[in-house]
């Protein structure tokens, strides 16, 4: 849960003091990547301070011994600060590479000369720039191009020589250094997106327990299935899985993709390397209005702040890129190097929070919640009736919160998508489930004591609720609870004082 103003280091929990009105805060979730600048439990305790409510850990640095204690090292400060957190584990995928340099020698690549692209060996010299991935030199084809470092380097597939080697045309030149990223728009590759590193990375990350793992460089919606099948073949029940999208290809597959997976991921590194950057925009804004009409929460992810990597002060272009990220609907935004490598991550994530802070108090300045179209939300059913009808009581009846029973974070969701004004409490049993609606919009997840009464459940969840200083007694709520398997608590929805004798 972000706050609008930085919370300060004496305050024992990221909860709202008594005083102060639950509408201040932020609804739009911070998540921050821990890395050589935040690697210490007063960093992260800080860091949840400030805002942050979920933390990435990069798999792509380090093997997958390495991340347990900072799983753990979260752990501990959430429980310090008496609030959930999530941990989203993002795999590194089959991030494509050029090969190591010979004799350690940086190589010029002019433009229009001529360069073999080849798998035959594993070291780029003068006029050969080398690749472990034959699978890439197999389906080239003449005219495709080949995109080094970002982008920053340009190759033009013009025969192929041998199976494993091409013909290419420098069209934009440049240094190449050892171990460059390669990116090859508007081709599938043959290439699984769960690699042998990954596989690893995974067997740690559902033994550590954490809460989401990001799927880098999804294709296809069967991606997803394939990463499911192999987390059960461990013998785990797979967490709530995010869909990178940072290939065209994915583009294409998108209804499928977002119907597979749990939440999805804008990536708009990769991303913007391969489409035009004219499109990265148009992408976005498709992809986050997708994603909230299929009630999936939607992070937009890669220089958010870059600014602020060196700097204390954000550029004004990163400043509207957040703030139009919160109004297309995002349910959360994600800083990478800023938090993991710069020189003032707590600042970074402050300024982040004031910035969304401002983005939602124009939203909301308007009476009308900015719900999508009823008819276009999901697939309609009882519970989705449930969740429309909570967030259109919230509104009419001019209540504080709506709070929500939720045993598996579904309703919470649900009504997390619809976009109410009112600030979402999710009352859960669960720490598990707590952890998880850290991602969702809206949502303050309360971890409460199991109960099979729904009267004790309430008791337990309006005393969380008062000990937090999220809401005082008397003042008015829309209750509601999906499938709870309690009798008397399923399909329920009410409008009641906090405090009152009478329970639902």
């Amino acid at each position: 849960m972000t706050i609008a103003t930085q919370m300060t280091s004496s305050q024992p929990n990221n909860h709202a003091p008594q005083h102060e009105d639950i509408n201040l805060l932020n609804r739009t979730k911070i998540v921050a990547t821990l890395g050589p600048a935040t690697d210490s439990p007063e960093r992260v305790k800080q860091l949840a301070q400030a805002g942050v409510s979920v933390f990435r850990l990069n798999m792509s640095h380090g093997n997958a011994n390495e991340q347990a204690p900072r799983v753990q090292m979260i752990r501990d400060v959430a429980a310090e600060l008496n609030r959930p957190l999530a941990i989203l584990a993002d795999l590194q995928g089959p991030k494509l590479r050029t090969g190591y340099l010979k004799d350690n020698q940086p190589i010029p690549l002019a433009d229009y000369s001529i360069v073999e692209f080849t798998s035959r060996t594993r070291e780029s010299s003068p006029g050969i720039v080398a690749t472990k991935y034959g699978e890439l030199i197999a389906v080239l084809e003449p005219g495709a191009l080949i995109l080094l470092d970002d982008g920053k380097i340009r190759l033009e597939v013009l025969e192929k020589v041998t199976p494993e080697t091409l013909k290419c045309q420098v069209v934009q030149g440049g240094i190449l250094e050892a171990r460059k990223g390669i990116n090859i728009p508007g081709t599938t590759l043959p290439i699984p997106s769960l690699t042998e590193k990954d596989k690893e990375d995974v067997a740690a990350a559902v033994a550590a327990k954490v809460d989401y793992i990001a799927l880098s460089f999804v294709q296809r919606a069967q991606d997803i299935v394939e990463l499911r099948e192999y987390v059960k073949s461990l013998g785990y029940v797979c967490p709530p899985v995010v869909a990178k999208i940072e290939k065209p290809q994915a583009l294409k597959d998108i209804d499928n993709i977002i119907q597979e997976t749990d939440a999805l991921m804008v990536a708009r590194g990769d991303l913007g390397v391969e489409l035009r950057p004219e499109e990265v925009p148009v992408a976005q804004k498709m992809l986050v209005a997708k994603a909230n009409l299929a009630a999936k929460p939607v992070i937009i992810a890669t220089q958010m702040l870059e600014s602020m990597i060196h700097s204390v002060q954000p550029s004004r272009s990163d400043v509207s890129d957040i703030a139009n990220a919160v109004f297309d609907g995002a349910d959360a935004l994600m800083l990478s190097g800023e938090t993991s490598v710069g020189s003032h991550p707590v600042e970074t994530v402050a300024m982040m929070g004031r910035i969304i802070s401002q983005a939602e108090k124009s939203i909301f300045s308007n009476t009308l919640d900015r719900q999508p179209e009823e008819s276009k939300i999901v697939s309609p059913n009882f519970y989705h009736a449930i969740a429309q009808t909570a967030t259109y009581a919230s509104r009419k009846a001019n209540v504080k919160a709506l709070v929500v029973f939720s045993s598996s974070g579904s309703m919470a969701q649900r009504i997390s998508k619809l976009k109410p004004s009112r600030p979402i409490i999710a009352l859960t049993p669960k720490f598990e489930v707590a952890n998880r609606m850290c991602l969702l919009w809206g949502v303050i997840p309360v971890v409460i004591p199991p109960s099979d009464q729904t009267d004790v459940m309430l008791e337990n969840g309006e005393k969380a609720i008062f000990d937090k200083h999220l809401l005082e007694k008397g003042e008015s709520v829309v209750f509601c609870a999906g499938n709870t398997q309690m009798k008397g608590a399923t399909n329920m929805l009410k409008i009641y004082h906090l405090g009152e004798a009478s329970h639902p």
